[in-house]
């Protein structure tokens, strides 16, 4: 069964050929890549390499002792995050295990030229780009936001150069234990010793620069989860644009900061979570949604830190399962679904406000017509899907408008993110359109052309490098993992 598509994106890659289209889809560490032209490429992210036995002659050994070390191979980092810049020009991807920051051409005919990879201190969670396109804004688990150039020039890509401190200077003192393995003969204690070594080995490392241009903008106390950048119009005649930086954390808050080079400065925060906020969505450059482990979508005039509305998306859900038993596997054992919104797309539309929900194990998406006024109810349209989605985005087609290209999960069972799917092949897109009614209806325009894409390429063994099962549902589900447990604030 093949891999699914974590991320997708879509972009046209010619310029003076609007009618050429290229999706890309990250497939476990590789990059699968599809032209309207009939051009299909696989990119990894790191080849497999050999490591051979050096020095086994002089171990003075029992052959049976040797150690063998021949045909390993280097595990290749998942792709977490994958973004298109609005030009079509570049594609920025993220890969968790090397904590990468990557950044690669697209050629007009559809194939990639890697230009930079810069590892960063700490695993990114969540990336985006300047309105310009010309800084990757990328927040990591650790709490900091940075921007980085999309393009450094050659003098930003030489290696800056850093103050030598007095601490830096002075050599670490090395931890030696009192006992050693020759003194040592239990089993608890030899562990112990080990424990104590590991840890003054990991002590003495010394912390290295960053070795590319980059400025450290904002931080918070908590792990972050999301983050956009907005522009927003001057208020007054005669004043330029003001941009800001909206970021989210696993603490329930959203900060609202200026953008670059006043960061520092909080212009205040949107509180009302109870859980943690996992997205963030710019429905109109003035109108935010957030959600996250929370029962209700949060609606904001976020240059106010005022709160709209609050929208019940739990309610939706236990519905969507009344109405479609076979899929209440999601609920596996539990009274009701714990809400973990791994999505929120916003519709280009500028008549009305719309947006997409996706919920981590729920074979469905919602459609939200936002309405402002609290007398108005919203309109809500259920679109169900052959599996768990994914990833969503918005395909422009020269005849037949906007497509709504859909990754789903092919490996699980629909409504759950453990149990596997037992029989055929499932698909790994679904497409729909949206008709006049405002309802979404299935599309099968391109399916076609598409076949090679959802199906074949490239198998399980292929993307994920044997890590088995469990690396998968990690790479896929892991929104949930962000709920604090019983207990854990104190």
């Amino acid at each position: 069964m093949a891999h699914p598509y974590q991320c997708i994106q879509v972009c046209k890659p010619d310029p003076k050929n609007q009618e050429k289209w290229m999706i890309l889809g990250a497939c476990g560490p590789n990059i699968v890549s599809y032209v309207s032209t009939g051009t299909t490429a696989i990119w990894s992210m790191r080849e497999e390499s050999e490591v051979s036995s050096e020095g086994e002659d002089d171990l003075k050994e029992p052959p049976g002792k040797k150690l063998k070390l021949a045909n390993l191979t280097v595990e290749r980092p998942n792709v977490t995050q994958m973004l298109v810049s609005g030009d079509s020009r570049h594609l920025v991807t993220v890969t968790a295990e090397d904590k990468c920051v990557r950044v690669s051409h697209i050629t007009v005919d559809g194939h990639l030229q890697a230009l930079t990879q810069r590892s960063m201190p700490k695993r990114p969670c969540a990336i985006t780009l300047t309105t310009d396109n010309s800084a990757i804004l990328c927040a990591d688990k650790f709490g900091d936001v940075y921007a980085l150039p999309l393009l450094p020039s050659p003098e930003e890509a030489e290696a800056v150069p850093q103050p030598v401190t007095e601490e830096a200077e002075t050599t670490p003192k090395t931890f030696i234990p009192a006992a050693t393995p020759l003194t040592v003969h239990s089993g608890r204690n030899r562990k112990a010793l080990e424990a104590q070594l590991k840890q003054a080995t990991q002590q003495s490392k010394t912390k290295e620069p960053l070795k590319f241009k980059h400025e450290l903008l904002l931080g918070h106390v908590s792990m972050l989860t999301d983050i956009a950048y907005a522009t927003v119009g001057p208020r007054e005649a005669g004043r330029q644009p003001r941009n800001y930086i909206l970021t989210a954390d696993r603490d329930e808050h959203i900060r609202i900061s200026r953008g670059p080079p006043q960061s520092h400065i909080i212009e205040g925060f949107c509180q009302g979570h109870q859980e943690f906020v996992s997205k963030l969505c710019l429905i109109k450059p003035d109108l935010l949604m957030s959600g996250g482990g929370d029962s209700h979508l949060f609606v904001w005039d976020w240059l106010n830190c005022r709160l709209l509305k609050k929208i019940n998306v739990k309610d939706r859900i236990l519905d969507f399962f009344k109405e479609h038993p076979q899929d209440t596997v999601a609920l596996e054992g539990r009274g009701e679904p714990n809400i973990a919104i791994s999505g929120l797309w916003a519709i280009p539309n500028e008549e009305s406000r719309s947006v997409l929900v996706a919920c981590e194990g729920v074979p469905a998406l919602f459609h939200f017509m936002i309405m402002i006024e609290q007398t108005i109810p919203d309109l809500c349209h259920v679109l169900p899907l052959a599996g768990n989605p994914l990833d969503f985005v918005i395909l422009d087609l020269p005849l037949d408008g906007s497509i709504a290209v859909v990754s789903i999960d092919n490996v699980h069972e629909p409504g759950s993110t453990s149990s596997l799917r037992q029989g055929g092949r499932s698909p790994r897109l679904q497409m729909f359109k949206i008709n006049s009614s405002e309802t979404w209806e299935p599309y099968s325009g391109i399916d076609k052309d598409l076949e090679w894409f959802s199906y074949e390429a490239p198998m399980v063994g292929d993307a994920s490098a044997g890590r088995g099962e469990e690396v998968m549902r990690d790479l896929l589900y892991g929104v949930g993992n962000l709920r604090k447990r019983a207990g854990a604030d104190e």
